[in-house]
């Protein structure tokens, strides 16, 4: 009996284990919003380019590329935890996509690199704050498998404890039936 209650407990606790760190590799939620932002289409004066991010950040970094290939001359800054500023030097007059390429390091040290386009036509309307959506991370495959074995694990042994009660029962059945 002590044996079970061991394995009992050992079972659960490697899956206690295995479903708490599963839930640690999603920690990082990546850039929130930015102006302008990803896909869009902006003009007026651009002089600069602010980037929020989903989770703290220690250190921000960044470049922008114009369509014909070349970085531009920025500057960047951390404005907050979550806020970096990149500001150009010249503001965009090259019509095409700029690639704004960014580099952070986690509050937790991982360092998030990342990139996305915009399109600089100067007749469109001046930039917006665009927040992005958050990315769909469903559940990781490995939760799947430990809820599976758990599962597996508690059916054996509640199908070996209806076993022992039923012995249990027919030797208590068959003891009453020789006394009488």
């Amino acid at each position: 009996m002590v044996r079970h209650r061991n394995l009992v407990i050992s079972l659960l606790a490697t899956l206690s284990a295995v479903l708490g760190f599963g839930a640690v590799a999603h920690a990082h939620s990546g850039l929130a919003a930015a102006s302008p932002g990803p896909g869009v289409t902006v003009g007026g004066e651009i002089t600069e380019i602010q980037m929020y991010y989903g989770d703290l950040i220690t250190t921000f970094d960044a470049t922008v590329t114009s369509p014909s290939g070349v970085e531009l001359a920025v500057s960047t800054e951390m404005l907050s935890d979550i806020q970096g500023l990149i500001t150009l030097d010249e503001p965009l007059s090259e019509e095409g996509e700029y690639a704004v390429r960014h580099t952070i390091t986690s509050f937790d040290s991982d360092i998030v690199e990342a990139a996305y386009l915009f399109t600089y036509e100067a007749s469109a309307p001046s930039p917006q704050l665009i927040f992005l959506p958050e990315e769909e991370s469903g559940t990781p495959w490995i939760v799947w498998v430990a809820v599976g074995i758990g599962v597996l694990v508690i059916a054996v042994l509640a199908w070996r404890l209806i076993g022992s009660l039923r012995r249990r029962s027919a030797a208590a059945a068959a003891a009453t039936s020789a006394a009488d």
